[in-house]
């Protein structure tokens, strides 16, 4: 495949293969007697929505960036699926569904404060007991005191006290070096987490 090629593939999130820690979620979730729902928190085109529509979830997906949001209606499973329900909505504005399963993949860091305080409250509301969290954090480590960033970071003990309501399955760090958080090369730490509402 020539690079240019390879690199509109790589650029295409429609495309991408859904995160493994969302098959993995949903296989941890196994069957249920009625409909499971799931919500897609920053769904942009869809990777991880398209993924649990498949496997027969209802869907409710959100995203701020209407582009996205058009390449996801645009999709061959989506359009016009009654299983699907797609907003435009910030964290903060969000009004969760009852839901089995919350996805908040390469998303979260996007949020100022005051809104992540808000959508995680509303989000652990929203889960059932036995639904499963799974998404993303960024690490604080290695940035200075005073520094100022365009991105939501938390300590590990931060994230730690987060899910103090819930029994963590999965949790990997990863050290990362990229520039598309801020544009600046640098190590950041991701935190990938999956956690089951007590």
């Amino acid at each position: 495949m020539a690079t240019v090629d390879w690199l509109s593939y790589l650029n295409t999130q429609s495309l991408l293969p859904p995160r493994s820690h969302v098959v993995e979620a949903n296989q941890f979730l196994g069957e249920r007697q009625s409909m499971n729902i799931a919500v897609d928190c920053g769904c942009g085109a869809g990777r991880d929505a398209l993924y649990l529509l498949e496997q027969g979830f209802q869907v409710y997906a959100f995203d701020k960036d209407l582009p996205t949001i058009e390449k996801l209606a645009q999709h061959s499973l989506a359009a016009s699926n009654p299983m699907l329900d797609v907003k435009i909505s910030s964290f903060g504005e969000y009004h969760f569904p009852r839901s089995h399963l919350v996805n908040a993949s390469a998303c979260l860091f996007y949020s100022e404060p005051n809104e992540f305080a808000i959508f995680w409250k509303n989000m652990v509301k929203s889960l059932f007991s036995g639904g499963i969290f799974c998404g993303h954090f960024i690490g604080k480590d290695d940035i200075g005191i005073d520094e100022k960033l365009p991105i939501l970071t938390h300590t590990k003990e931060e994230i730690e006290d987060l899910l103090e309501g819930f029994y963590v399955i999965a949790w990997q760090e990863k050290r990362e070096r990229s520039s598309q958080l801020t544009g600046e090369q640098r190590y950041w730490t991701v935190y990938t987490v999956t956690a089951l509402k007590k």
